[in-house]
């Protein structure tokens, strides 16, 4: 990459890391950007849309720096995988991913570049690998102590069971038992039971 564009990777990355960043992205052709907040994903991988065009990696331009390196890692193994084995092949999120996931992450994997909580966290997460980060509570509440703008939102797992809340995308639930990472909780706007994550941020209502 030119000078100029390692050092905007530095507004975005853990300064540390910028060097290696850029290395993944020399060695492989895709288009990086970077995208205002996106409430329902943290990044994406989305393939060509014609014949020999280029892959796309987006991020949000919000996450702190090792939010946004954990997830590039995440998005740049999905282009990997699917240079290998195209979309057919492979699952989204199955053991030809995980491995390249873990594989180009482990060169970032010190405390240069993670704070030690960060680290640990990651490093369990790396033992029972979820589809994202965000899926994965502990490594979440880790990685939320290094937001740029952290906030006392209210989260599911703070509420009562039976306490009733808004998400963002305006459905009203009512909180019911907790399902591993995640809790059971009916839907009052249409009737349906639906898995929500713990730490996503809502609205209580009366």
């Amino acid at each position: 990459m030119k000078p100029e564009e390692l050092e905007l990777l530095k507004r975005f990355f853990p300064e540390a890391a910028v060097t290696m960043v850029g290395e993944i992205y020399g060695l492989r052709r895709f288009k990086l950007h970077f995208k205002r907040p996106r409430s329902s994903k943290l990044g994406d991988f989305r393939p060509p849309r014609a014949k020999n065009g280029i892959c796309t990696i987006t991020l949000n331009l919000d996450l702190n720096p090792y939010q946004m390196l954990i997830t590039y890692v995440h998005e740049v193994a999905h282009y990997d995988v699917y240079q290998q084995f195209g979309f057919r092949d492979a699952l989204p999120h199955g053991p030809e991913w995980q491995k390249r996931f873990t594989m180009l992450l482990q060169p970032f994997m010190n405390e240069t570049i993670f704070p030690k909580d960060v680290l640990q966290a990651l490093q369990n997460h790396l033992r029972h690998i979820k589809a994202s980060s965000t899926a994965d509570p502990n490594l979440q509440r880790v990685l939320k102590r290094y937001d740029k703008n952290p906030t006392s939102a209210i989260t599911v797992e703070s509420l009562p069971e039976g306490a009733r809340f808004a998400l963002k995308n305006g459905l009203v639930f009512r909180k019911g038992e907790k399902q591993r990472t995640r809790y059971k909780c009916l839907c009052e706007t249409n009737g349906r039971w639906y898995f929500v994550a713990a730490l996503a941020e809502v609205e209580r209502l009366a």
